[in-house]
């Protein structure tokens, strides 16, 4: 009978403690899964932080800086993105090297799916690890905007500024 008793705890003990295993392997697959769901990890990780003169230095050819700060979550690839915007020609000799304005715009929510080839480069690159109410400045290269064709007012290779002012992000589903 004794040793029954030890053989029925030897198995009670083994039992819980597989349970415990298995229930910890589910939290960090849950994890893992709601981490790749949101991508929280990818953009904490390539999110560059700020320089001394408060720009980030997104990609060659793009730099950023945030003019407010959010208060939302980050913006990912896939997120669609509703934003206000601004745009100027870059002008080193400018004070604020705000060159000649070129488009806003206005009342209009500007709405485009992130990391889908919507909007130019630049901005594929430069909106994700923006914030919800965030304003952010971006300086693209001609490469990262119109290349050399240009559109419109905007001349061949030009440099641009744009001020993008994000509203709202929303998953897709």
């Amino acid at each position: 009978m004794k040793n029954q008793l030890i053989v029925v705890i030897i198995f009670t003990f083994f039992t819980l403690t597989a349970c415990n295993m298995a229930e910890n392997n589910d939290v960090a697959e849950d994890e893992a899964m709601t981490n790749e769901e949101t991508g929280s990890e990818a953009a904490t990780a390539e999110c560059a932080a700020a320089d001394e003169s408060g720009l980030i230095q997104v990609a060659p050819g793009l730099s950023a800086r945030v003019v407010k700060k959010g208060f939302g979550r980050s913006a990912v690839a896939g997120d669609y993105v509703d934003t206000n915007v601004w745009l100027w020609l870059y002008d080193e000799s400018a004070e604020d090297k705000h060159g000649a304005f070129i488009w806003e715009s206005g009342s209009t929510v500007f709405q485009f799916q992130l990391g889908a080839g919507q909007v130019i480069k630049g901005w594929d690159l430069g909106v994700p690890c923006m914030l919800e109410g965030e304003t952010r400045e971006l300086i693209v290269d001609g490469d990262l905007a119109y290349g050399p064709s240009g559109r419109g007012e905007i001349p061949p290779n030009a440099t641009l500024i744009f001020t993008i002012e994000l509203l709202k992000l929303t998953a897709p589903d």
